[in-house]
């Protein structure tokens, strides 16, 4: 009995941890942007993003909402320190070029891995 209790207390405290990674949205500072606000919407459906490449340039101020019926799904994009969870949006400035991968940050079934996509920073 002890042993279950144990084993019962140890993933509460590990689901606690995974949960308090969770978020929103993540919202970074903006500087030297070039004065340009670029809106993006980003569809998620079936394990799929609706734009597997988006493509933008280096300095503009961007602020991209991700939209599902379900709502079971995220949009992370680490170099940017964006994670956005739900339905929901997230501004950043695009200040490093480069290609930048995102995916989905929530486990939503099967498909979960498929979800991924490119951000190209010109």
């Amino acid at each position: 009995m002890t042993k279950k209790w144990l084993a019962l207390c140890i993933a509460a405290i590990l689901m606690v941890f995974m949960l308090s990674a969770c978020g929103s949205s993540t919202k970074t500072s903006a500087s030297k942007t070039t004065g340009k606000v670029v809106d993006i919407k980003v569809e998620a459906t079936d394990f799929k993003y609706d734009k597997k490449v988006i493509h933008i340039k280096k300095g503009d101020a961007i602020k991209i909402t991700l939209h599902s019926d379900d709502g079971g799904h995220g949009l992370a994009i680490p170099a940017f320190n964006i994670n956005i969870q739900g339905n929901g949006s997230a501004e950043f400035t695009a200040d490093k070029a480069g290609t930048y991968d995102y995916y989905c940050s929530v486990m939503c079934g099967s498909g979960h891995a498929k979800m991924t996509g490119k951000l190209i920073v010109e």
